[in-house]
């Protein structure tokens, strides 16, 4: 056993404790996160506005405080933007911008704090310390690297203040014994060319001990899914007469396929993150059965919930965000239900509100979660709010579709009379299937699903950049043999919606691939 290895397991016995009262009291654990948050900020701008210094229970604050969103918030962002030491949101500086993705519209810049960051690691380490006690066996994560999925910490400057993107900038201001594990460094991040950027990390694949995979789940699994089809010759001419030589040929069959379980054998830990997983758990499970698989959710504005227990989903971690949840009913009411963590209801769904030490007081993130359970609370099916399909981390929405939709229709001049962009995964392979009925006979598929792909990266970026770097395999075009929406109609009633975007596979047995 390293020394690493005995360092953090008794470092994680220590904190058995501290994981049991979050798992336990998360009522108690969470209304003492949030009079400690108010306390913190009652000096702030945005404190004095709304009174913090005269809360005393959650239920003032709730009457307090309003609901906020982006659109609210950034009034108070801009201000921040212009004086990040100014305690507008927080009594903190700010020390860095988190750069969001931009799937529902312009990328964000959001603050980050030095409170809120060691919030956010204090979050990870006891996700990951439960994950250790829970199996002996899982320390040996601490023997080799854990290989990080990463993006670059610095793409701009706000002021004196970096803007960066959160696996980059997040692992900067980790636990110091953690960080020293992560692999790559700031070097492979940086790499902008995605096919540059796989393939370093291949290179790195070969020549360490890998026994951690972590990153957005489906971006790890395009570079499990490279090495495995694509990159067997390559990286054995690039090793040829090193030590490394023997370890790739022993891994590659004839066909030039790398077998990653025998390539990986003390691989520990596989992390599932950045989007709805449970699509692909069986694939990984077969890849890579010699993984445990250790579900985390996280956004832009926190770390939210750990897997604490063994089983589907994560627990909220109520020591770093006091939690609040609006009913799946009422998401698009003026003046909502808001309910604390202690009302929440199993087999219910609810948009997360989240006040934590970022600066964000009753803030909707924008996702929706379902739990399964009240003892422990446990939050599975995690996605956004609206009609979203999430399958590598591109977040479409209606509008998404519609947009990219009618530009095809124009640019292919094709007359379009039924449609629905089906999301599917197939042997944990992602891709889009637009199931169409046309008035023309005409259309020539290939230009169609072109100009949607064009249009469709013209405005998310995310789903540029999943199809670039195999994280979602190339959309394809299914011609309608019978109206689906007709079938709709019948089925309900006259004012029925067609579906644009949806995951309902049945949609395509009603087609034939053009």
């Amino acid at each position: 056993m390293s020394i690493m290895r005995k360092l953090v397991s008794v470092m994680a016995k220590r904190k058995a404790s501290e994981i049991e009262r979050v798992l336990n009291h998360p009522i108690e654990v969470s209304e003492e996160k949030l009079m400690s948050i108010l306390s913190r900020h009652q000096d702030t701008v945005y404190g004095r506005r709304h009174r913090f210094d005269l809360i005393r229970n959650p239920e003032q604050f709730s009457e307090r405080v309003p609901l906020c969103d982006y659109e609210n918030l950034a009034p108070y962002l801009e201000k921040v933007h212009q004086n990040p030491d100014g305690a507008i949101l927080t009594k903190d500086p700010v020390i860095w911008y988190l750069q969001s993705s931009g799937s529902s519209g312009k990328q964000k810049r959001l603050p980050v704090t030095a409170a809120g960051s060691k919030d956010l690691s204090a979050g990870t380490m006891l996700t990951w310390f439960a994950w250790m006690n829970s199996d002996p066996r899982n320390t040996k994560l601490f023997d080799g690297a854990i290989v990080t999925m990463g993006a670059p910490a610095v793409v701009d400057h706000i002021g004196e203040v970096p803007v960066g993107y959160a696996t980059g900038a997040m692992i900067r201001r980790l636990n110091p014994i953690f960080k020293r594990l992560m692999k790559p460094g700031e070097d492979v991040f940086n790499i902008m060319d995605i096919e540059a950027k796989m393939r370093a990390y291949a290179k790195l694949l070969v020549t360490a001990n890998v026994t951690g995979l972590q990153g957005i789940t489906t971006l790890t699994l395009s570079l499990v899914r490279r090495m495995q089809n694509e990159y067997g010759p390559w990286l054995l001419d690039e090793f040829r007469g090193t030590k490394y030589e023997a370890r790739v040929r022993d891994a590659l069959d004839d066909t030039g396929r790398l077998d990653v379980e025998s390539l990986w054998p003390n691989l520990t830990m596989f992390t599932l993150m950045g989007i709805d997983c449970n699509p692909y758990k069986e694939w990984i499970s077969k890849t890579l059965p010699q993984a445990s698989m250790l579900e985390m959710y996280g956004a832009s504005e926190g770390y939210l919930g750990g897997q604490i227990i063994e089983g589907a989903g994560v627990q909220p971690l109520a020591h770093v965000n006091y939690f609040e949840f609006i009913p799946e009913n009422e998401i698009e009411s003026e003046d909502p239900t808001v309910i604390p963590l202690s009302e929440v209801k199993s087999g219910s769904r609810y948009e997360i509100l989240i006040t934590n030490n970022f600066g964000y007081y009753r803030y909707r993130i924008g996702d929706m979660v379902t739990f399964s359970s009240t003892d422990p609370y446990t939050m599975v099916q995690i996605g956004r709010k609206g009609r979203i399909v999430n399958l590598a981390g591109e977040k479409l929405s209606d509008k998404h579709i519609t947009t990219a939709i009618s530009e095809a229709c124009r640019r292919t001049s094709a007359e379009l009379t039924d449609y629905s962009v089906v999301g599917v995964v197939e042997d944990g392979l992602p891709y889009y299937a637009i199931a169409a009925m046309f008035q023309n006979e005409d259309v020539n598929p290939v230009e169609f699903v072109h100009a949607f792909e064009d249009a469709m990266g013209a405005i998310n970026y995310e789903f540029t950049h999943s199809r670039e770097t195999g994280g979602l395999a190339p959309t394809i075009l299914a011609r309608m043999t019978k109206s689906i929406f007709e079938d709709k109609v019948k089925a309900t009633h006259v004012q029925a919606k067609p579906d644009p975007l949806t995951t309902n596979v049945d949609v395509l047995a009603a087609c034939e691939v053009m």
